[in-house]
């Protein structure tokens, strides 16, 4: 008995001494980083030119510039180092999202515009792993911008290569010129503005003959649409009582008081793109790891839940999981982003 005691204690203090060892070499490997970031030289925030709109602002205005997408995790980043981790951060918790948005790609002597920039994650990422001659990142919360500024003085971008332009909801037309836009960038904003279709048709008179834009809006033939929002939360969780399960999509996705949080079916999204003038191609749509989560735990469940409605069920059924057993429907990846490639005629 004394014998096993005495393994135990020692144990538990090699375990205790093990947990130790690792916490301290985490932190010495994240100062290092750090103070490389901290002492290497940080370039001057690029500007911000504010639009004048006629008009007044929209709801869409008002809410994104108060609620701006700056999660805790990105409130932290303070050095050049963080940013770029939290871009693998991203990657992580939305699988297939780095391959389907092509980041970083292919861009040397580009003109980019990143529509819908918001605090700066992709801006900063085709300007630090690409080659592109300049990008333009448009945005209409100026709190957003602000911190995309700063955030490029952290990787000294040269300020000649980006700029930073603030627009308003009200005003469909770009800022820029005709035919002057290599390859235009938009995730997860159309889905959120007034004139979608509009800013569409923009998009195809700013890029230049046979430019390319890729676009990521929300996505109906989605695990979220279908099992997160009219399952575990309309049904398990009995909320947004008295709303269709379009109405409760709008109110689950970027909090409940976004004014506009459209879901599109590729054919409906492709054909609106096709008006504008394009040539389009459906990619799929990434995960989030809540879907992925979700799919494991109430799939079977779900379809065997009556309360359920059949074109939930019906959706849930034909799901074929691919050769690394991610969820397609109709041959498409069934994630929440789904993503368009759209290409401008000669």
């Amino acid at each position: 008995m004394i014998i096993k005691f005495i393994i135990y204690i020692l144990h538990r203090g090699y375990n205790t001494l093990k947990r130790l060892a690792g916490f301290f070499l985490n932190m010495l490997s994240l100062l290092f980083w750090n103070s490389i970031s901290l002492f290497s030289r940080k370039g001057k925030p690029p500007p911000i030119k504010n639009l004048e709109h006629a008009g007044s602002a929209t709801v869409v205005d008002s809410f994104w510039n108060i609620h701006t997408v700056i999660g805790s995790e990105l409130d932290r980043v303070k050095t050049a180092y963080q940013s770029k981790k939290y871009l693998e951060w991203r990657f992580s918790v939305y699988p297939l999202f780095k391959d389907f948005m092509q980041l970083w790609g292919n861009h040397d002597n580009q003109v980019l515009l990143d529509y819908g920039c918001g605090p700066g994650n992709d801006l900063v990422g085709f300007l630090v792993y690409t080659r592109a001659k300049r990008v333009i990142g448009v945005d209409i919360s100026e709190k957003a911008l602000r911190f995309a500024s700063k955030r490029l003085a952290l990787h000294n971008i040269d300020n000649e290569r980006v700029e930073l332009i603030r627009i308003s909801d009200n005003a469909a037309k770009i800022p820029i010129e005709d035919n002057s836009i290599d390859y235009v960038y938009c995730e997860g904003v159309l889905h959120h503005t007034t004139a979608p279709e509009e800013i569409i048709k923009e998009f195809n008179r700013v890029l230049k003959p046979r430019g390319q834009a890729c676009i990521m809006v929300y996505n109906n033939d989605s695990i979220f649409f279908h099992l997160y929002v009219a399952y575990e939360q309309m049904i398990l969780q009995n909320r947004f009582s008295g709303l269709n399960v379009y109405e409760a999509f709008t109110k689950t996705t970027d909090t409940a008081d976004c004014p506009i949080a459209r879901c599109y079916q590729p054919k409906e999204f492709i054909d609106i793109c096709e008006t504008a003038g394009f040539r389009v191609e459906y990619v799929g749509g990434y995960f989030s790891l809540l879907e992925l989560e979700l799919l494991k735990k109430y799939h079977q469940a779900a379809l065997a839940d009556e309360r359920l409605g059949i074109e939930h069920k019906d959706f849930l059924k034909n799901l074929v999981l691919d050769e690394k057993g991610f969820p397609q429907y109709k041959g498409k990846h069934a994630g929440i982003g789904g993503v368009y490639n759209l290409y401008k005629a000669a």
